[in-house]
């Protein structure tokens, strides 16, 4: 018998220890209720776990996305049954005018009660709204309708880009010239179209034209096509001050033709017809350099259409869009305000680095880097010549098919190797950014900086009436119409209308990974997309008020059969694209439905997996418990009897 080392003991304590052990993870899952409490217990399924834990979450939430969803399309629906009841009330008062029992004066009674009704067509797209956001909107979804069997977009700038559709060329968006062109739309008055400001508008706009082409000629000889015809347009746009003036394309695709409509309007709130007699010669050349601005926007619709349409509007950031347009109007105080020849590094450096949210400032001082930087020319040898050098390569490689980077990449030289790279190089002031700036101000100075004439020159020299020019014949402004519908024949690729997700709309989140979308389009219900830019009228008018929507100034002289059939064709139409947009929403809204059906399912089935994989089996983890619990009983037992049989030593030291 030995002393020294207790070894029944020793075996005894340390399987108690185990069972200690044991009973102790055991009585951790039995409270926790999880057979998983630390990686340890299992650290591939407590990854696995977790991986689902975050699935059910995003899933739980995608499916209150969706709802949310859902009551958007309710809303919307609500709003364009009110839309279709006002409808056929039109067509009630225009069959009512139609009765030959009534009088001239009646019907202009009945005439202001469809103002009124397209006036509250327009609120309703105004003020439907989610959640403080436009359910419809003047830049979304043209709606189309059987009667008009076509596809369409719209573009506008100043006042917002917005895509419904791809565009696509097959020659790189080089087209024939026009093969019919037709007036359409809200006309402008006599009064209006023979107006002093819609002359000076004219001249200012065929001047901007002339001094593009002669700037950018491998642009235009590439993508241009000549005899476009521009409606010219003057009314209200948003009031004294924002918007002056805006560019608009509108694009519709039929069986046999696409008609491409081109539109320069000017906001007679911030240029009066009958105050402009009475503008200073600042105030004129002013508004002659926006109609630069907006003249290089409606050059880069036509020669960059491709570019300009596509799906992804990031490859044409804001600053790219105004900053290019910019180039022609000058400064116009965007740069001066801030900048000039003797501004320190550090004044210049903060300006630059603002490119993301000063499109007509940093965004026109990125524009001038880029056409140099492209020309192939020292980077502070700045004149005009050169800068638009640079631009028209860059301008002509896009409309030949490349996307801005591409272009960027390819003109340059890989000196900057995509656009993220150039808005880098340019915001944070490295490269030889700050050098072209600061070369550039100094060879501004104090003049417009319009890449149109030498850089110096004055707003007042560069853009006086006396120096205009009008021989560009590529564009041919118009003053008589708001619209021309320039005809190009068959050729391209027109996806089904609200078939493309373009960015526009809303985008429902309705899953947990990235990507996993649903687009809610955003739909133009207003009068105009309506009835196809026409004004259901049911008396004759010889007239045309500024107003389109006002009966003033219209002199009535009788009622026609054709007149009334027209204006109820175009009832139908709108009718028909109030029921398409329905439809849309409807059966968006049951599609969500679907989804969230289907994201509940997942949730219950995915928790039932994540529950296998980490809940305790109570029955099991008990019955291993009990028998932990005998064990270190019987262990505690075994422990005192094996110390206990020491004790017989001391019976032999005894005896």
């Amino acid at each position: 018998m030995i002393i020294q080392h207790n070894l029944t003991a020793m075996n005894a304590n340390r399987m108690m220890g185990l069972t200690k052990s044991r009973k102790a993870k055991s009585t951790e899952k039995l409270s926790s209720g999880y057979r998983i409490n630390r990686s340890a217990d299992d650290a591939a399924g407590l990854a696995i776990s977790e991986k689902m834990r975050r699935q059910i979450r995003g899933l739980t939430q995608a499916a209150y996305n969706c709802q949310d969803g859902v009551s958007l399309c309710q809303i919307a629906d609500g709003a364009l049954n009110e839309v279709h009841e006002m409808l056929k009330r039109c067509e009630e008062l225009t069959i009512k005018a139609a009765n030959g029992t009534n009088t001239n004066d009646e019907r202009e009674y009945i005439q202001k009660e469809l103002d009124a009704i397209t006036a509250e067509i327009d609120r309703v797209q105004t003020t439907t709204v989610f959640n403080e956001q436009k359910i419809f909107s003047g830049f979304g979804v043209s709606p189309s309708s059987k009667a008009d069997d076509s596809n369409s977009i719209s573009v506008f700038t100043d006042n917002g880009i917005r895509i419904e559709v791809g565009f696509v060329d097959a020659e790189g968006n080089k087209v024939d010239s026009p093969s019919d062109v037709q007036a359409t739309g809200k006309e402008n008055s006599t009064e209006i179209a023979e107006s002093n400001l819609a002359k000076f508008s004219q001249m200012a706009a065929l001047n901007a034209v002339s001094k593009l082409t002669s700037l950018y000629p491998s642009l235009f000889e590439t993508a241009s096509t000549d005899g476009i015809n521009v409606g010219l347009q003057l009314s209200t746009i948003d009031g004294v001050g924002s918007i002056a003036a805006t560019a608009s394309l509108s694009i519709s695709s039929r069986d046999d033709n696409t008609m491409m409509s081109f539109r320069l309007h000017i906001d007679t709130s911030d240029y009066s017809i009958s105050g402009f007699d009475d503008y200073s010669e600042d105030k004129k050349n002013e508004l002659a350099a926006v109609i630069a601005h907006e003249m290089t926007h409606l050059m880069m619709f036509d020669t960059v259409t491709d570019g300009m349409l596509k799906g992804n509007v990031s490859s044409f950031p804001t600053w790219f869009v105004e900053g290019m347009a910019q180039t022609s109007s000058g400064d116009t105080g965007w740069l001066s305000y801030s900048l000039n020849a003797s501004s320190s590094d550090a004044q210049i450096k903060n300006y630059m680095s603002q490119l993301s949210t000063m499109p007509y400032g940093a965004g026109y001082l990125a524009s001038l880097y880029l056409g140099m930087s492209a020309s192939g020319e020292d980077i502070t040898d700045v004149t005009s010549a050169n800068i638009a050098k640079g631009l028209d390569k860059l301008l002509t490689t896009i409309a030949k098919g490349s996307t801005l980077g591409e272009a960027i990449a390819e003109v340059t030289d890989n000196k900057f190797t995509s656009l993220s790279n150039f808005q880098s190089v340019f915001s944070n002031s490295t490269g030889d950014s700050l050098d072209f700036v600061k070369a550039y101000l100094n060879a501004r100075g104090d003049g417009a900086g319009s890449i149109l004439y030498v850089l110096n020159t004055s707003l007042s020299e560069a853009f006086n009436e006396s120096s205009f020019l009008d021989t560009g014949s590529t564009y041919k402004v118009n003053r008589d119409s708001t619209w021309y519908s320039n005809a190009f024949g068959v050729g391209y690729d027109w996806p089904e209308m609200g078939s493309v997700d373009d960015g526009s709309g809303f985008i429902i989140q309705a899953g947990s990974e990235a990507g996993q979308e649903i687009h809610i389009n955003q739909y133009d219900i207003s009068s105009y997309a309506l009835f196809g830019g026409q004004r259901i009228n049911v008396v004759e008018e010889s007239q045309m008020s500024a107003d389109p929507y006002s009966t003033n100034g219209y002199i009535t002289t009788h009622n026609s059969n054709e007149l009334i059939s027209n204006t109820l064709k175009l009832i139908e139409m709108a009718d028909e694209k109030i029921s398409k947009v329905r439809a849309y929403y409807g059966a968006t809204q049951n599609r969500l439905e679907h989804t969230i059906n289907n994201l509940n399912n997942v949730v219950e089935n995915t928790t039932a997996a994540e529950s296998q994989m980490r809940d305790t089996d109570m029955a099991t983890m008990m019955m291993q418990y009990a028998r932990d619990n005998i064990l270190e009983q019987a262990g505690q037992t075994i422990l005192a009897q094996a110390n206990q049989s020491k004790q017989g030593i001391l019976s032999l030291l005894q005896g």
